[in-house]
């Protein structure tokens, strides 16, 4: 199974490659640091199969992630919707990469294609019913092969605040549910914003009756890292959160495909 110092180590070495190489942004630079830490949790839960196979990343945005895979021995075949970075980088990482809206297309792969899934911060942007995409994960990963999910906690400490602050835990409410306009696809609307936030059991509930197992469900610290690698400390508030389980920032689930 993979280290958490070996995924951390390996997401570091894409990151720094990207930024000489001058194709890293500061959207990029700033998703990453807030990402790091899960990312490496999802890299440990993906090598859990003994068995060596393709992973697929679900969400590929700039394929940091996907490089840091590919680095510790992984094959890697990745989608998403909008193209971030060019044919070329995929290209260079030796990553398949297809442009999918997952609640509207079919995965563009055979049956039990796959080892692995991960679908990071994906889930919750989800306009319809997610019955569908799971199904077509199910689909083509092979029997024994693992699904690692993570999504925002509902209960984290932050949305408690914003209560009591009287804001809606889901962004601006009048910008992103009054003035946003739906990016329409097949002739169905779609919101970039956060459409549902997780306890433990929605999401376990969800996999099982999509015909999952679930192995592994978990509330994960997020803390940003520094840019030399360093975790920062944070404020106060945000090291109460991490201390407090309940209260941490994402919830991460590795669910198996069951052997038939």
């Amino acid at each position: 199974m993979v280290t958490h110092k070996e995924a951390v180590h390996a997401l570091y070495a894409t990151l720094n490659e990207r930024r000489a190489e001058g194709s890293l942004d500061s959207d990029s630079e700033n998703a990453f640091l807030g990402s790091c830490d899960r990312w490496s949790i999802a890299t440990k839960e993906l090598s859990r199969n003994p068995e060596t196979g393709r992973i697929l990343d679900i969400g590929s945005y700039d394929g940091i992630f996907c490089g840091a895979l590919t680095k510790l021995g992984f094959q890697v075949a990745a989608l998403d919707w909008h193209r971030h970075v060019k044919e070329s980088l995929w290209q260079r990482l030796g990553v398949e990469w297809h442009r999918c809206q997952v609640e509207a297309d079919p995965i563009p792969f055979p049956d039990n294609s796959f080892m692995g899934v991960y679908m990071g911060q994906v889930l919750e942007h989800f306009t319809y019913s997610p019955r569908k995409p799971l199904a077509e994960i199910r689909r083509v990963l092979k029997p024994g092969g693992l699904l690692v999910v993570d999504v925002p906690n509902v209960g984290e400490l932050h949305n408690y605040y914003r209560l009591l602050r009287g804001k809606n835990i889901l962004y601006d409410y009048k910008k992103h549910y009054i003035d946003d306009d739906p990016e329409f696809y097949k002739g169905r609307p779609y919101f970039n914003r956060h459409n549902h936030e997780f306890t433990r059991r929605d999401l376990c509930v969800l996999a099982e009756s999509c015909g999952f197992q679930v192995v592994k469900i978990a509330y994960i610290r997020s803390r940003r890292h520094g840019k030399k690698g360093l975790r920062r400390l944070g404020l106060p508030f945000t090291a109460l959160r991490d201390m407090i389980p309940l209260f941490r920032k994402s919830i991460m689930l590795t669910a198996q495909k069951p052997i038939e």
